[in-house]
């Protein structure tokens, strides 16, 4: 499998950045740079803010005050990004399967998506694993 370098996209950095739910602050304050080099891990106990750090990094949640950026730009779109977690939530279907559901949930036209999930699985990587059952995929 082929991948591009993630270069353009680093570092992230996390300036002061603040979320809360519900009065209860989750991250309070965070300031840390993730750049290229060593694998980074992020550890901490069960509702420690882990999974929220990675949803806002990934502009999923906005934070309530501070600023993230990814190799100097603010814009948190996440074209190019993607988050996969070790035990994701996938349909018990195929990989394919679980594409063609979400491309119908996206609203992409039945016509158009035989081929749009042909090119997404050949984007990724995934092409020759596309009729493997999803939940059998290694993190």
């Amino acid at each position: 499998m082929t991948m591009a370098a993630a270069g353009p996209q680093l570092p992230i950095v996390f300036d002061a950045v603040r979320v809360a739910f519900g009065g209860t602050e989750i991250l309070r304050g965070i300031s840390l740079q993730l750049t290229a080099g060593a694998p980074t891990v992020l550890i901490g106990p069960n509702g420690s803010g882990k999974t929220t750090l990675l949803r806002t990094a990934m502009g999923l949640i906005p934070p309530g005050s501070g600023s993230i950026s990814w190799g100097g730009s603010s814009d948190l779109s996440v074209t190019r990004r993607a988050l996969v977690f070790q035990r994701p939530v996938m349909l018990r279907r195929s990989v394919a399967d679980n594409l063609r559901y979400a491309l119908a949930a996206a609203g992409v036209p039945r016509a158009r998506r035989g081929a749009r999930l042909i090119e997404l699985l050949t984007q990724v990587g995934l092409r020759e694993l596309a009729d493997r059952p999803a939940p059998r995929l290694s993190g």
